[in-house]
């Protein structure tokens, strides 16, 4: 028995239309726009260090290798750094250093 034919029926090919958009430049909001950088005050005493750049400044030079660049030593630092124990002595110096911030930044502020 012969099979009979499936009859194919054309396939429709999509037409696309072709839509022009106009476009505009978006405007810009008032609450959307950048603002400028502020500048910062070179007279403005520096902030505090923190423990870790304390004692970063203590043992760079020990952790860094001839070839070494700065993310690298940065790296190895912060392995060394999470597997000291006590801290303390760093914390201590941090938070002197943070009270030597705090009151040249009140001497500043009342100029």
């Amino acid at each position: 028995m012969a099979r009979p034919k499936r009859t194919v029926s054309p396939k429709k090919s999509p037409v696309k239309a072709t839509v022009t958009k106009k476009t505009t430049a978006p405007k810009a909001s008032p609450a959307k726009t950048k603002r400028g950088k502020k500048d910062k005050d070179p007279n403005a005493p520096k902030r505090g260090k923190s423990g870790y750049m304390i004692w970063l400044a203590e043992n760079r030079a020990r952790l860094t290798k001839p070839g070494m660049g700065v993310t690298d030593v940065t790296k190895a630092a912060g392995v060394e750094w999470g597997q000291i124990k006590d801290k303390t002595k760093w914390d201590k110096l941090a938070a002197e250093d943070k009270k030597r911030y705090e009151k040249e930044m009140a001497a500043y502020k009342k100029k």
